[in-house]
């Protein structure tokens, strides 16, 4: 059997918790403040529809978060195991309850990343439960100097492997790195806490120093931090579980 048979939009959902992510998407709205209602029952639909394996095989992730210092600003964290996948994730009903909503002029603006996590090292992106709350989740963008990404690769791989370590943070509910697909250098961390107290744990760690120390050694070229939270997110359904 060819591993290609297993990574299709229509692969089995037991092939696709295996791979890496092919395709992924990070998309930060600003939603109009008298829109929220709206916007979150559109959100819950295509986030449903996303995690049904029976609609939208490929899907191996769909989050919805908000920013902590802008309530009409949201985040979507969507990982697909490939571009055909994204393809038939914009056929489905429920991409279509999104597109709907935006086409009603409820979305002031909008920004997307695309990044990926094939062509790092299987640890990058978790595979484990998440869970169902979190009222701190943090979407660091890093750009790294391009003859320090192999020592970066191997800093971080301690620190994803141990922050997913529930004997050492129990608190740390997600802990994923992807790759930008346009800019080789640059990186996103997806971390996901149960609350501020678990992210202070976190930054006592070992693993943590080991990324703090890279970051002292002037490798990292620029960085950007999005506090986010769906605890204020009503129902229990914006993250995955």
């Amino acid at each position: 059997l060819k591993l290609q048979s297993l990574v299709g939009p229509f692969a089995p959902f037991s092939a696709t918790r295996a791979m890496s992510v092919g395709s992924a998407v990070l998309v930060t709205v600003d939603i109009k403040a008298d829109r929220i209602d709206d916007f979150l029952k559109a959100m819950e639909q295509d986030a449903a529809g996303s995690r049904d394996k029976a609609i939208d095989p490929g899907c191996l992730r769909f989050d919805l978060l908000r920013d902590r210092d802008n309530p009409n600003r949201f985040v979507f964290y969507e990982a697909y195991t490939d571009d055909d996948a994204v393809a038939h994730h914009k056929t489905t009903a429920h991409y279509k309850a999104w597109a709907d909503f935006k086409a009603t002029g409820g979305v002031e603006k909008q920004s997307v990343e695309k990044a990926e996590s094939a062509s790092l090292p299987p640890w990058a992106f978790q595979t484990g439960a998440t869970g169902s709350s979190t009222s701190a989740t943090v979407l660091v963008t890093v750009d790294i100097k391009a003859d320090q990404v192999e020592n970066f690769l191997k800093v971080m791989e301690a620190d994803a492997s141990n922050s997913r370590n529930k004997e050492i943070e129990p608190g740390c509910l997600r802990f994923d790195l992807l790759k930008d697909r346009e800019k080789p250098n640059r990186f996103f961390f997806y971390e996901v806490y149960e609350n501020d107290e678990a992210i202070a744990k976190h930054k006592t760690t070992a693993h943590y120093k080991g990324w703090a120390d890279f970051k002292a050694t002037g490798a990292v070229e620029s960085q950007a931090v999005m506090k986010l939270e769906n605890a204020s997110i009503p129902g229990g359904w914006a993250l995955q579980p």
